[in-house]
């Protein structure tokens, strides 16, 4: 191979090198940009969004109450044996609401 050949090679190695570098760094940066991006868009959703979240689960929760001391007033008025029966058919309907809380709660920490 010649030296101008030689030098040749090398100039063109160097310009590719230099090209690579260059597309590397853009890339960095616009992932960067992408990733700070990702995080405000978050935050702001997380923002807006959570109190939400929270005021609908407090007002389930309070709706839920109000239902077990209904039912349980209900379950009041009726005979012993009846109330034996409903208050296993409800802790039966409850364990399993449990069961699935549990479930998904698993599931989330995975």
């Amino acid at each position: 191979m010649s030296t101008e050949s030689k030098s040749e090679s090398r100039r063109d190695v160097r310009n590719t090198v230099n090209k690579i570098r260059e597309d590397l760094t853009h890339a960095s940066k616009d992932l960067a940009s992408a990733g700070k991006t990702w995080a405000e868009s978050t935050t702001k959703f997380v923002r807006e969004v959570s109190p939400k979240v929270a005021t609908t689960i407090d007002e389930s929760l309070a709706k839920a109450s109000e239902t077990f001391n209904k039912t349980m007033s209900q379950i009041d008025s009726q005979t012993k044996p009846q109330q034996v029966k409903l208050l296993t058919s409800y802790r039966s309907f409850l364990s399993k609401q449990v069961d699935m809380i549990e479930k998904r709660l698993k599931k989330i920490k995975e």
